[in-house]
């Protein structure tokens, strides 16, 4: 089993503040799939298009707020130890980081 599968809890930096989740992923291969849980609306995101490559990932999700929603891309690496993660994220053209930690 790939050391992404599992659940993390994550902290993305974005200029629309810090956003707390904890994304469960499912890894099948070099794809994954999961649900990303945000912290502070209560929602739950599906996060599609994960691809693998070594300790390289890239996943995308779709936040609903309000009014409206954002595309989410995040592209990342998972570290020796497969216990933290970290890369960055782009929304609205707009790009910020974020790091996380596994908790499962």
């Amino acid at each position: 089993m790939h050391p992404l599968q599992g659940k993390w809890k994550i902290v993305a930096h974005t200029s629309f503040g810090d956003l707390p989740s904890v994304n469960e992923i499912t890894v099948d291969g070099d794809t994954f799939h999961g649900v990303m849980h945000d912290e502070k609306s209560g929602k739950d995101y599906d996060i599609v298009n994960g691809k693998i490559d070594g300790n390289h990932f890239t996943l995308e999700t779709s936040m609903s707020f309000v009014v409206f929603s954002i595309n989410v891309d995040l592209e990342g690496t998972l570290s020796e130890d497969g216990k933290t993660i970290e890369g960055t994220v782009t929304a609205m053209s707009k790009t910020g980081s974020f790091e996380g930690e596994k908790i499962e």
